[in-house]
């Protein structure tokens, strides 16, 4: 036995494990998404997740520990954000082989569409639409999610003000709707919110990460 090479391997493999521990919940991938939108403090991320601030805190802490995420103090708040952009391509990996790899994650996704009741759009369809001048594109994320990176030419109203912004959207033009992409439900809703209200909406169940990808490779 090679007992220096078996004390080297090991040390890196206990160190990549800590990779693992920080994704191996639930909960810390939805943190993971929510600060691929952009920076939040904690108050926000407890907010969106519907965890406690000390859960949160708890949950931020394991995925400091994988050195995932950082944090930096704004001010009166701690604002934090993930620790680099291999993180946010290894967040969203991870969601592809997911869905890949699981067929129950394509089966509540289809089946969420068909409870919805909408049109659903892929990438290439939803920019050749935009080509045109009586399409719109509408990003329902909150202010500072969409204030942190957008689809060029969207706008913003978040979901929880649309129902009362509705008079925004131009009913004379197509609107294609997007939020935080495949693991977000709010897509599908604000569609349908904007169909019953006399809009001809499609949904576009895909994020910023996904459009910036799609068309770099383009």
């Amino acid at each position: 036995m090679n007992q220096a090479a078996d004390e080297y391997k090991n040390s890196l493999y206990s160190e990549l494990s800590k990779i693992g521990k920080g994704l191996s919940s639930d909960k810390r991938l939805e943190i993971l998404d929510l600060l691929s939108q952009g920076p939040k403090t904690v108050e926000s991320l407890a907010r969106q997740s519907g965890m406690s601030i000390a859960n949160t805190s708890r949950h931020l802490k394991t995925l400091r520990d994988a050195n995932l995420v950082i944090n930096i103090k704004k001010g009166n708040y701690v604002v934090y954000q993930l620790a680099s952009p291999q993180v946010e391509q290894l967040f969203y990996l991870l969601r592809d082989v997911g869905e890949s790899q699981l067929l129950a994650m394509k089966q509540i996704q289809q089946n969420f569409d068909i409870t919805e009741q909408v049109k659903t759009l892929d990438l290439s369809t939803a920019i050749k639409l935009l080509s045109r001048d009586d399409v719109q594109l509408l990003d329902v994320r909150p202010e500072d999610e969409f204030q942190a990176g957008h689809i060029k030419g969207a706008i913003n109203i978040p979901m929880d003000q649309l129902s009362e912004q509705v008079e925004k959207i131009d009913p004379k033009k197509d609107v294609i709707v997007y939020c935080r992409g495949h693991l977000c439900a709010l897509t599908n809703q604000a569609t349908r919110l904007l169909n019953e209200q006399g809009r001809h909406a499609y949904s576009l169940n895909e994020s910023y990460y996904d459009w910036r990808e799609f068309v770099a490779q383009q």
